[in-house]
């Protein structure tokens, strides 16, 4: 009786676990969104794809905005990486606290431990444990000089506009990400993401007896305007008209096509965007969601074949990895229980997140 009880929990078990690797196996129709005749198309993470190498990247999209901190109240002094290859070798940084937001580099050995990070891969880790009150705070060294420019054209047109509405006003501009959901919550944005948070989006207000008006006539003028300096107008938008907004680019695809560093801001918010893709289609307005549509398949080229994790299944931790990587991690003087530890292992296709509350790992897959 004993053993009968015992192997239909362990059943019971391998059952569980088979069914979350399955789900995150599936090339997933959303909603049954998608027949023969699409051209679009969802991504999703399959694990029984190899994963043969990891990028700091990588590892820290599966943990971004993840409210594992948040809900643990943990607040990292520092924030170190480990990638280990198929043999266990393991090369490892750190990042910690620079000021005005942005990271710096933790400096070790010069051996062949260590891994050499770029600036934008600083950022990836860093944004784990800090989030800036705007975007292009982050993304300043790639955007200074758009910004610089979206600027200039930005006075130029209002300055015109001026001239012939008479009160004009500038009321929106930089937006933190918390004013972002705001503006979803209420209606007044369709997009999780903004370029107003990158500071590449203006919002004009013609002002008529002190309020200002909403009568479209007034913005107009933006149409030629915008065109003339190369950017675009919100009243031009398909599915969610914006009269008195300005952009530097078409949409957030061809932003992204031009700055995929950006891709690591907009990866998070993949599940609102084909949420809203099922919602058109589903309702027969999948031409006003064309913008959308361009953005996730701007997104699902970057990703296709690249790891990822899965988040619905569990994973055997690999304990011994991680310890060695804590051992080696102190050389660069990582304390578990200020600091933040990544590890992403090749051997058993996984990547884990290390604080002082504990473990938490996903197994990987890849994007198909």
């Amino acid at each position: 009786m004993l053993i009968t009880t015992l192997l239909l929990k362990n059943i019971i078990k391998i059952s569980l676990v088979c069914m979350a690797l399955w789900a995150c196996n599936l090339i997933e129709k959303t909603n049954k969104l998608f027949d023969s005749g699409r051209s679009w198309q969802d991504l999703s993470c399959d694990t029984a794809q190899t994963v043969n190498e990891l990028s700091v990247q990588d590892i820290a999209q599966a943990f971004y905005f993840s409210d594992t901190l948040t809900k643990q109240k943990i607040f990292p002094h520092n924030v170190f990486i480990a990638i280990a290859d198929i043999q266990g070798n393991l090369k490892m940084a750190g990042v910690t606290a620079q000021g005005d937001e942005h990271p710096q580099a933790i400096n070790g050995s010069s051996d062949s431990s260590s891994l050499v990070l770029t600036w934008q891969e600083q950022e990836y880790m860093w944004a784990l444990v800090s989030q800036p009150k705007y975007l292009f705070n982050r993304w300043e060294k790639l955007l200074a000089d758009e910004r610089i420019s979206f600027l200039l054209k930005r006075d130029s047109i209002h300055q015109v506009m001026r001239n012939v509405n008479g009160s004009v006003k500038i009321i929106s501009d930089l937006r933190s990400m918390a004013n972002q959901q705001k503006y979803l919550g209420s209606n007044k944005t369709a997009s999780p993401i903004s370029m107003h948070n990158f500071g590449l989006a203006a919002d004009f207000a013609v002002i008529r007896n002190n309020r200002m008006s909403n009568n479209l006539s007034y913005y107009r003028p933006l149409d030629n305007l915008t065109a003339k300096f190369g950017i675009t107008w919100g009243g031009n938008f398909i599915g969610f008209l914006d009269p008195g907004h300005i952009q530097l680019f078409r949409n957030g695809a061809e932003m992204l096509r031009k700055y995929p560093d950006l891709i690591f801001e907009f990866e998070p918010y993949r599940p609102q965007y084909n949420s809203w893709m099922n919602k058109m289609i589903n309702w027969g307005k999948e031409e006003k969601a064309n913008d959308t549509k361009e953005l996730l398949l701007e997104l699902n080229k970057h990703k296709k074949e690249k790891p990822c994790p899965c988040l619905s299944a569990t994973e055997n931790t690999p304990f011994t990895l991680i310890l060695k990587a804590q051992n080696q991690s102190e050389i660069l003087g990582y304390q578990p229980d200020k600091d933040l530890l990544l590890v992403g292992d090749l051997a058993s296709k996984t990547v884990s997140l290390i604080t002082g509350n504990g473990v938490i790992t996903y197994p990987l897959g890849r994007w198909k």
